[in-house]
C-alpha cells in the first residue's frame, strides 16, 4: 500500500477528476483510468486510490473525491464534484485493456455521468492506446468523451498524443504531450504540455508539470509536488498556479503500489520462507482456492534472498516439502550462495523431517527441530514392483520389445524379478544417491563420511536423540522461533513473512526477455493436460512446440531455457519436441536445458539437442532406448467369457488387438519398428552431443545414469541449477550479465506464467483445465502414466521415479 498526498489543479473538464497526473503515455497505475485506458495493461499489479482535490485551498470552492482499483488490465472507479456552476456531480466508470502485441495495448473505458438533478444523465466514452517499443521510449494516444456528449454541460471530445522517455530507467521520466479540445460551438483549442518525474533519492519523488494553450496571449499553467515515501506509504504536497494569478489549487491521494522504494527501510530484514507444498512447476488452477506457489517462484524467492543487501539472514521452515533430490541440490546451491554473502541461515524442521529435508536443513548454519518431531535419516532404498505374477493370475500376458538391455521399461510386466542388467544399473544409481546423501550432510554439520553412514544406520531418531548426536542445534516449537534466533541473526531482526510473495511489476519491461519452458511429467501427444479421473498429467507435445515456436518467433525472446524433469513417453512426442528445438536454434536463438529430478528416455531425447545440458549430479537422466508393445487379455476374456471375432485385410492388420496374442511374424514386425526408433534416438544423441556412433551405443543401451556420471559420460555439461543455465543461456545470446531482462515461463493451464518482478507476456493462451486432482498408490503409477500413452507404440519412458523420503 502506498499513501501519496500530492498537490495538482483540478482538470479543466467537469466530468472527470482533475487527478495529480499527466500525460497520455507516461503513467502506470489505477489513475491512468482517466488518462489513457491502454495503460492498465503496462502495470497489472493489483492497485486502488482515494483522492481528494480542492481548487481553492483557504475557501474551499470546489471539491472532490475519488475512489479508483485496478488489477490485471482492468479498472473501477467513482468520483464525486461538487462546484459553483455545476452542483453535485457523480461519475461511475470502468475500463478494460487488452494486449494487441508484446509491447502494444489497447484500452477502453466508459464513464457513467451522473450530474445534479438526474435528468442529464449520459455515457460518456475513451478509447485509448499505448506502445512501448524500448524500455526508455513510450508512446501513448487517447480520445477522450468520443462523440462529445453532452457539449451543453462542456464535455466534448479532446484528444491527447504523447510521449515519454527515460533517460536513466525510472530516475527520470519526461513527458511531452499535444492535446486538442473541441469545444462546443468554438474553433479547437490547441495545447502542449511538458511534465517531469524525478526519483532524487530513495524514497523521495518530485513531480513538476507546465501547459500552455497554443496561442500567443495564452498563460502558462504550471505545478509540482514533493512525494515521501515510507513502508507501504507515501506523503506528498504540492501545489499548482499559473503566470498570470488566479486560483491555486491541490489536491491529495492515497493509492496501492508495490515496491521497495521506501525513504527509511526495515532493517536487518530477515527473510522467511515456508517450504511446506508441493511447489510444482506449472500449478493447476483451483476453483475455491489459491493455486500453489511454484518451484520457479520459490527459487527466485531464494535467489533474491540472497542478493538483496537489506536481507541479513534467511529462515527456512520445513515442514512437508516434497523435492527430488536434484530439486535438494539445487535449492542448496541457494543456500550457499547466501552464505558465501556473508547471510546467516537456519532451517526449522516440523513435523514430517525426512531424508530430503534434512539434507537440505544441514547445507544451513543452523539446524532446528520440533520438539515433538522426528528425524527419519535412514538412507535411500528403491523398490520396483513386478506384476507378472498378479497378471497371470487373470489370464493378461504382456508382449514387448525392447532396446536394448538395460532398458527395463516393460520388465514390471514380463519378469517376476529384476535382470541382471536392470540390476546393476539400480545399484550404481542408488550407491550415487546415497552417496549423494551422506557428502551432503558430512559437509553441512562438520562430520566424515564414516560418522554419517554409522548415524543413518541408526536412524531414524526422536528430537531428543537427534539433538543428542548433534544432528540438530536446538529444539524449538514454531512460536520459539523469534525469540531465540538473536544468536543467529543480528540483534534487532525483522523477520518478512514470506519474503519476495508480493512483488513490484514494473510496467516498463526489459526489451531483452529468456524464454523458460518445462517438460514436466510423462510426455504425451497432444495438448498438456493436468490430469483427471481415467489418466495422468502429462505434457503434451503440441503445446510445448507452440511455446518453442512463439519463443523463436518472439522480437524479444532471445534465448530459451528448457527446464526438463520428465522420465519420458511417448517416442514420437519426444521428437516432435526434439524438432521444435531445432527450429529455435535455426532462427539463431540458443536453446539451453535444465534437468531436474529426471531428464531420462524420452526425458533426455526432448534434450539431446540443446547448445548445451546443465543438470544436478543426483538428477537420473540417460536411459537412451525404447520399447513398445502390448497387454494380451486373450486369457483374462476366456475367464470373462468373452470372444473375439477378426475380419483384416493385410498380414499384420490385427497385430496390436489385446483379444489375441502376436504370432512371429507380427512381434518381428514391432522388433523391426523397435530398432528403428532406437537408431534414430541414437542419431539424435549423436548429432546433438558430438559424439561417434559408436560412443553412443556404448552409454545408451537403456542405461540409467546419475548426473555424476552422466558428466563423465558426456551426456551433460555441467552441473548447476536453474538459474546456471540461464546465465549460460544469456551469455550464448549475447545478451550484458548486467542488464535488465524478463523472464517468460509457459504455463500450459493458462498461458504465460512469470516469475514474479519479471513479467512479460508470449504466445497464445491455452484453454484453462479445472479437473480433479487424484493421488495414485505407488503401485499403480506404471498403469496411471501408460493410461495416457494406450496410443502410443513405442515409448521412451523410464519404469520408475524415485522418490527422497
Amino acid at each position: 500500500m502506498l499513501l501519496l498526498l500530492a498537490a495538482q489543479a483540478l482538470a479543466e473538464t467537469v466530468e472527470r477528476p482533475g487527478l495529480p497526473f499527466h500525460g497520455a503515455a507516461l503513467e502506470d497505475g489505477a489513475h491512468t483510468l482517466y488518462l489513457n485506458p491502454a495503460l492498465l495493461n503496462f502495470d497489472r499489479d493489483p492497485s486502488y486510490g482515494v483522492y481528494y482535490g480542492t481548487a481553492d485551498p483557504l475557501a474551499g470552492t470546489q471539491n472532490e473525491l475519488t475512489f479508483l482499483t485496478a488489477g490485471g488490465g482492468a479498472g473501477l472507479g467513482i468520483s464525486y464534484r461538487d462546484a459553483p456552476g455545476t452542483g453535485a456531480w457523480w461519475s461511475l466508470s470502468s475500463a478494460v485493456s487488452i494486449r494487441l502485441e508484446e509491447r502494444l495495448s489497447l484500452g477502453s473505458a466508459l464513464h457513467w455521468q451522473l450530474p445534479e438533478g438526474g435528468d442529464d444523465n449520459f455515457v460518456s466514452w475513451d478509447l485509448g492506446l499505448g506502445w512501448r517499443p524500448m524500455p526508455w521510449l513510450g508512446f501513448g494516444a487517447s480520445a477522450l468523451n468520443l462523440g462529445s456528449p453532452a457539449p451543453d454541460l462542456g464535455v466534448t471530445s479532446r484528444y491527447d498524443v504523447g510521449v515519454a522517455l527515460r533517460p536513466f530507467g525510472d530516475v527520470v521520466t519526461l513527458g511531452v504531450d499535444y492535446r486538442a479540445d473541441t469545444p462546443a460551438e468554438a474553433p479547437v483549442r490547441s495545447s502542449a504540455e511538458a511534465s517531469l518525474r524525478v526519483r532524487a533519492a530513495r524514497g523521495v519523488w518530485l513531480r513538476a508539470w507546465a501547459d500552455r494553450e497554443l496561442v500567443p496571449t495564452a498563460p502558462i499553467g504550471f505545478g509540482g509536488s514533493l512525494e515521501l515515501h515510507f513502508a507501504d506509504l507515501a506523503v506528498g504536497v504540492g501545489a499548482t498556479g499559473t503566470d498570470a494569478g488566479g486560483t491555486p489549487g491541490a489536491s491529495g491521494y492515497v493509492t496501492s503500489l508495490r515496491g521497495n522504494d521506501q525513504l527509511f527501510l526495515p532493517g536487518r530484514q530477515i527473510a522467511e520462507l515456508n517450504l511446506d507444498g508441493p511447489f510444482p512447476y506449472q500449478p493447476q488452477p483451483a476453483l475455491l482456492s489459491e493455486p500453489d506457489e511454484s518451484y520457479f517462484s520459490l527459487l527466485q524467492r531464494l535467489d533474491a534472498a540472497a542478493r538483496d543487501p537489506r536481507v541479513k539472514g534467511v529462515l527456512l521452515r520445513l515442514d512437508g516439502a516434497e523435492f527430488s533430490m536434484a530439486q535438494i541440490e539445487e535449492l542448496r546451491g541457494l543456500v550457499k550462495s547466501a552464505r558465501r554473502q556473508g547471510k546467516a541461515v537456519a532451517a526449522w524442521l516440523g513435523a514430517s523431517s525426512s531424508n530430503g529435508a534434512y539434507l537440505l536443513a544441514s547445507a544451513c548454519d543452523k539446524v532446528y527441530l520440533h520438539p515433538a518431531g522426528g528425524l527419519e535419516l535412514i538412507g535411500v532404498s528403491a523398490e520396483v514392483q513386478y506384476l507378472k505374477g498378479a497378471m497371470e493370475l487373470v489370464g493378461v500376458d504382456a508382449q514387448y520389445a525392447q532396446r536394448s538391455d538395460y532398458k527395463s521399461g516393460p520388465e514390471p510386466f514380463t519378469r517376476t524379478g529384476s535382470s541382471d542388467p536392470a540390476r546393476e544399473q539400480m545399484e550404481a544409481l542408488v550407491d550415487d544417491l546415497y552417496g549423494a546423501l551422506v557428502s551432503g550432510v558430512a559437509e553441512g554439520r562438520g562430520r566424515s563420511p564414516e560418522e554419517v553412514r554409522t548415524l543413518v544406520d541408526a536412524g531414524p531418531y526422536s528430537a531428543r536423540e537427534a539433538l543428542a548426536k548433534g544432528l540438530v542445534d536446538g529444539l524449538l516449537y514454531p512460536d520459539e522461533l523469534r525469540r531465540n534466533l538473536e544468536g543467529v541473526f543480528p540483534p534487532d531482526y525483522h523477520v518478512v513473512r514470506d519474503y519476495g510473495r508480493e512483488v513490484d511489476q514494473s510496467g516498463w519491461e526489459p526489451q531483452r526477455a529468456v524464454a523458460v519452458i518445462v517438460v514436466d511429467g510423462t510426455i504425451a501427444d497432444g495438448e498438456s493436460s493436468p490430469g483427471g479421473l481415467l489418466s495422468g498429467a502429462a505434457t503434451g507435445s503440441e503445446t510445448v512446440v507452440e511455446a518453442l515456436r512463439d519463443a523463436a518467433d518472439s522480437r524479444s525472446v532471445k534465448a530459451v531455457v528448457l527446464r526438463v524433469d520428465s522420465p519420458g513417453g511417448s517416442a514420437f512426442a519426444s521428437d516432435e519436441i526434439w524438432r521444435g528445438v531445432e527450429r529455435v536454434k535455426e532462427s539463431g536463438k540458443p536453446v539451453v536445458v535444465s534437468m531436474g529430478g529426471y531428464a531420462a528416455s524420452g526425458g533426455y531425447y526432448v534434450a539431446a539437442g540443446a547448445d548445451a545440458i546443465w543438470a544436478e549430479p543426483s538428477t537420473i537422466t540417460g536411459s537412451i532406448g525404447v520399447y513398445g508393445g502390448k497387454f494380451n487379455l486373450a486369457g483374462l476374456y476366456d475367464k470373462l467369457g468373452v470372444h473375439a471375432e477378426f475380419t483384416a485385410r493385410g498380414r499384420n492388420a490385427s497385430m496390436f488387438s489385446m483379444s489375441r496374442p502376436m504370432d512371429d511374424v507380427e512381434y518381428a514386425a514391432l522388433d523391426r519398428l523397435i530398432g528403428e526408433t532406437y537408431d534414430q534416438f541414437k542419431e539424435r544423441v549423436g548429432t546433438g552431443r558430438g559424439l561417434p556412433p559408436e560412443e553412443v551405443e556404448l552409454i545408451a543401451r537403456g542405461r540409467v545414469w546419475s548426473g555424476t556420471r552422466a558428466k563423465e559420460k558426456k551426456l551433460v555439461d555441467a552441473h548447476g541449477g536453474f538459474f546456471d543455465a540461464l546465465t549460460d543461456a544469456r551469455l550464448r545470446a549475447g545478451m550484458d550479465p548486467r542488464a535488465p531482462y524478463n523472464l517468460v515461463i509457459l504455463d500450459p493451464w493458462s498461458g504465460a506464467l512469470t516469475i514474479p518482478g519479471q513479467v512479460t507476456q508470449l504466445g497464445r493462451t491455452v484453454r484453462t483445465l479445472l479437473s480433479p486432482k487424484v493421488d495414485v498408490p505407488v503401485e499403480l503409477s506404471e498403469f496411471w502414466q501408460l493410461s495416457r500413452l494406450r496410443e502410443s507404440r513405442v515409448l521412451a519412458m523410464l519404469p520408475y521415479r524415485l522418490h527422497l523420503e
